[in-house]
């Protein structure tokens, strides 16, 4: 790897061995040396290139619940293939 560069990869799932938490790389940016994550319940943070180390992330599968990056919940009546498809689309689009 050259210097200046991390092995976080946009749109992979990650879970760190420090703060025990799973996230998703959501912007990896390179003139700032930064990368934007979200967490699973859709919280977003920005850390540095040198502070993306010291979590000590693994890379993971996708969780199969998503629902709680987009704040929705099962058992909610909206909560159907209809909703999903509403949300991946504007999602998507964006």
């Amino acid at each position: 790897m050259m210097s200046g560069q991390v092995s976080a990869e946009t749109g992979h799932w990650y879970h760190s061995q420090i703060n025990q938490n799973n996230f998703e790389v959501v912007d990896v940016d390179y003139d700032s040396q930064s990368i934007e994550i979200q967490y699973f319940d859709g919280e977003t943070e920005n850390i540095g290139f040198s502070g993306w180390k010291t979590i000590v992330p693994t890379e993971i599968s996708a969780p199969q619940d998503w629902s709680g990056l987009y704040g929705l919940k099962t058992t909610d009546p909206a909560f159907d293939e209809y909703a999903i498809n509403e949300v991946l689309n504007k999602v998507a689009n964006h």
